[in-house]
Parts: structure tokens; sequence; C-alpha cells
């Protein structure tokens, strides 16, 4: 019956930092599908370079609430400053987004399904990714 202690450490170790996480990134990823539909269907851009400058958008808000409430340490001090962590949060953004706009192009082009969900399968594949990658690199704490 170890079951239950495994649940718990796995809370513990992801449990509030994710749920922050989903928080934050659920409003930056609600900003930018609002504006891709939006470019997409009242500005007749093409779907891509729509789903680029949306994600640009809503992951300026992802990378702020990130840094001032879901990965905040209340008895460490973060191992990175403030302009190293925008660096590093970027490029390991820039990972997800590649990856992404792959996901996203080959669902839509190649299995034909709408644009929309294959940026809602993109996004969850690219937001696990970032998160672990977060966690453990970018807000890491000093220790």
């Amino acid at each position: 019956m170890q079951l239950p202690r495994r649940i718990q450490r796995l809370w513990d170790t992801f449990g509030p930092q994710a749920i922050k996480f989903s928080i934050v990134g659920s409003i930056g990823t609600g900003v930018a599908y609002v504006l891709l539909y939006a470019f997409v269907q009242y500005f007749g851009m093409y779907y891509i370079y729509a789903s680029w400058v949306s994600m640009i958008i809503g992951q300026v808000i992802s990378f702020t609430g990130y840094r001032w409430w879901a990965f905040v340490l209340k008895t460490q001090r973060m191992m990175y400053g403030t302009k190293f962590q925008f660096m590093v949060h970027w490029a390991i953004w820039g990972i997800g987004f590649c990856t992404s706009t792959g996901i996203l192009y080959s669902l839509t082009e190649y299995l034909h399904l709408w644009y929309m969900f294959s940026q809602i399968f993109a996004t969850i594949v690219s937001a696990t990714c970032n998160f672990l990658s977060h966690k453990y690199f970018t807000y890491r704490p000093a220790n």
C-alpha cells in the first residue's frame, strides 16, 4: 500500500507549483487563443503567423506570472536573477515554440484537423515540457 505515500510525495514535489503554473499558463494561453482566433478569422492572417504572434504575447503575460507568483520561493532565494531567468525562460519557451509549431502544422496540414484543435494538442505537449524545465532550471532555488 505504498501508493498514497507516492502520491503525497508527488504532490509535495509538484502540486502547488503545478497548480499555480497551470493558472498562469491558462491565462496566457487563453489570451493567445483569443488572439489566434481573431487574427485568423477577422484579420485573415495565415494561421502559423497568427499562432506565432499570439503565443509571444501570451508568453509575456505568462513570464510575469511565473516569475512573480507561480515559482516564488518563500524560504530560499532563486539561483538566477530576473534578467538571466528572462533569457533562460525565453530559450526554453523557444524550444517549446518550435515543437508546438511543428505539431500545429503537422496536425492541421496532414491530419486536416481544425487549427484550433491542433493548437490545443500542441499546447498540452509544450506546457508539460515547459513546466518541468522551468521548475528544475529557470526558477530553481540557489541550493
